[in-house]
């Protein structure tokens, strides 16, 4: 199922602040006003693309490894990823981040009745100058996915984005809904919904953001398309 959400990031390119299934964004964002390139980077972030990118950068640092930094320290079930120094690749690492019951780590033994949950504090990549900053939590519970993350990145042009998703699947038929969820950009907000459908090999996603207006988006076969409700806005390529 992890597959198939990824499969919805990668065709768009939590819970968190009040509980499992709430969110404490408020629907302030005027979406209509925000570009092209803006609603591209709302609808990614609805896909999951903060909680997964931030879960892969802690996942390369799993055993293993010959490179001391960053620092990993394990005290039972829980890992913690220290920077403050460079990679033999030259990649900057700043900031921590902790594991709670990681699923791939030696020598944890994972407990399947447990919860993974993984905790970001101002964990910074660096490289080629350019850096991503993530804060906040992803808990994976069975096939739940609970996160809120603010990623803060150097890169011209992408905004400051705060992801509090909460993603329900359903293994039997491959599919998941997105509820009671929210993202911030630089601090405004809109209440995200949908759902994730694996048909085949292709994943379809269809999100709703609601701001003080409401934007529709389909994602089929890596094509994306949206639409703002009452307004002649959309997106330049419309998916068949």
């Amino acid at each position: 199922m992890r597959k198939l959400i990824s499969l919805g990031v990668l065709a768009a390119c939590g819970g968190g602040g009040g509980g499992a299934g709430s969110t404490d964004v408020k629907p302030t964002m005027t979406i209509a006003n925000r570009t092209d390139t803006e609603i591209s980077q709302l609808i990614s972030a609805a896909g999951g693309a903060a909680m997964f990118s931030a879960e892969s950068q802690v996942a390369i640092f799993s055993p293993p490894r010959t490179d001391p930094c960053p620092t990993t320290t394990i005290s039972g079930n829980t890992v913690t990823i220290t920077g403050g120094c460079t990679t033999q690749d030259g990649v900057t690492i700043a900031g921590s981040a902790i594991i709670e019951n990681p699923q791939a780590w030696d020598p944890i033994q994972y407990n399947y009745n447990s919860p993974t949950i993984y905790s970001y504090t101002q964990l910074a990549i660096t490289q080629s100058s350019f850096s991503t900053t993530y804060d906040g939590f992803m808990k994976v519970e069975g096939a739940t996915y609970d996160s809120d993350i603010t990623t803060t990145s150097t890169v011209p042009g992408v905004a400051t984005m705060r992801a509090d998703l909460y993603y329900s699947c359903n293994l039997s038929n491959n599919t998941c809904s997105l509820s009671g969820s929210g993202i911030e950009m630089a601090g405004d907000g809109v209440l995200a919904s949908g759902s994730l459908a694996l048909q085949g090999q292709t994943a379809v996603a269809k999100y709703t953001l609601r701001g003080t207006d409401t934007l529709d988006a389909t994602i089929t076969s890596g094509c994306v398309s949206w639409k703002i409700e009452g307004t002649t806005r959309q997106s330049p390529t419309q998916c068949p």
